[in-house]
């Protein structure tokens, strides 16, 4: 880990101390919980305490369910790594636009990103296995290798470059938000394309992307020629699927100029190679495929995002990931760590549970009270 973002950790956490303080000691006396003299508080409904908000991450905690987790951050990344990720979400935060703080719950709430929670879900989920089910799912552990090795080695600036721009083009927001809206039914309409063109199957999935990563890694690659056969693959019936994905995907690879072209082609090149020497077997396009057959409808509904609103603030985490090199070490060791056998096995299902439960849902909701501070008194 980069000693220089090791150093620069240490003032910026001290300067951040006092001003959640201060915040957070705003928002108990806009309660009246420090002056017996306050006016009375509005309904206990407007004013929720700490305690309510953070009570179902401290029973998950006392449950022993957060253990692995916890013992993930202070055992297996050592003090270097420890500030370097803390200097990460330093980044962040200082990157983001000013109104953003108050906006955090919201963004992050089943409306915004936490509807992308039950994808998420349904992609990591079945990686550790089930030591509980009859017979017992043993873990994957050479597909959590692959994805592990790859984030670790494979997540250049390049790539964070290119998603910063694709995140901030209004274009590339009403594609995705058309992927969302199709829910289960556009993962069956995409495998219902790739049938038609005689890609069926596991092994012949993870072919095709193996022929694909192989052809990104060529200098000269051409995305053009590719993008109009997948247009090709549209059923007129049910063409929606694969028109936003064609449309995601020109943005991404093409976008509005000759440099973006060339920017993604260099991204997408140096990402290509990286993934076949990382996962040659493409065992990450196999799981891929394994989740869009299995996807459940009733568990993974259509999704209302409005990319519009949300992505362009996305795109300020990936512009931090994009130019500072110690934040991006520490993004791609901690994802790495995170999905490594020996850790995954134990703390993926932790992290699902965390993400399944009201746990983060309260701790956002504290950020914002603190932020917003909805229990003071309006001034006559």
């Amino acid at each position: 880990m980069a000693r220089p973002a090791a150093a620069s950790a240490k003032p910026q956490r001290r300067r951040g101390r006092p001003g959640l303080a201060a915040a957070a000691a705003v928002a108990l006396l806009g309660c009246g919980a420090l002056d017996d003299s306050a006016p009375p508080t509005p309904p206990r409904s407007h004013c929720a305490s700490v305690d309510e908000r953070l009570a179902p991450l401290v029973e998950l905690a006392k449950q022993g369910k957060t253990a692995h987790l916890a013992g993930l951050l202070s055992t297996r990344l050592d003090p270097a790594s420890q500030r370097a990720v803390v200097q990460l979400v330093l980044d962040v935060a200082y990157a983001l636009p000013p109104d953003t703080s108050k906006n955090l719950p919201q963004l992050l709430a089943p409306q915004g990103l936490g509807a992308l929670v039950p994808l998420v879900v349904a992609i990591f989920e079945p990686l550790p296995g089930d030591p509980s089910a009859v017979p017992p799912v043993p873990p994957r552990i050479a597909e959590m290798s692959a994805f592990a090795s790859t984030a670790q080695n494979c997540l250049s600036s390049e790539l964070f470059v290119l998603g910063s721009r694709l995140f901030r083009d209004p274009k590339a927001a009403t594609a995705l938000d058309g992927l969302l809206e199709a829910g289960p039914a556009g993962a069956q309409q995409l495998l219902n394309a790739l049938k038609s063109a005689g890609v069926e199957g596991r092994s012949s999935f993870q072919v095709v992307i193996r022929s694909l990563a192989t052809s990104l890694a060529q200098d000269g690659f051409d995305a053009a020629p590719l993008l109009q056969t997948l247009k090709q693959l549209r059923d007129p019936k049910q063409p929606g699927v694969i028109d936003a994905l064609a449309g995601l995907l020109q943005v991404a690879v093409l976008g509005d100029s000759a440099a973006d072209k060339e920017q993604a082609r260099g991204a997408l090149q140096g990402f290509a190679k990286c993934l076949i020497i990382q996962d040659p077997a493409q065992l990450i396009a196999g799981h891929g495929y394994d989740v869009l057959i299995t996807m459940d409808p009733q568990a993974i509904a259509a999704v209302d995002l409005d990319s519009q609103k949300w992505l362009p603030v996305v795109a300020y985490a990936t512009d931090v990931l994009a130019t500072k090199p110690a934040a991006r070490d520490a993004w791609n060791q901690l994802l790495g760590l995170v999905l490594r056998p020996d850790v995954a096995t134990e703390a993926l299902p932790e992290l699902i549970n965390l993400l399944n439960s009201q746990a983060l849902p309260g701790a956002l909701a504290l950020l914002g009270d603190l932020v917003t501070q909805p229990c003071k008194q309006a001034k006559p």
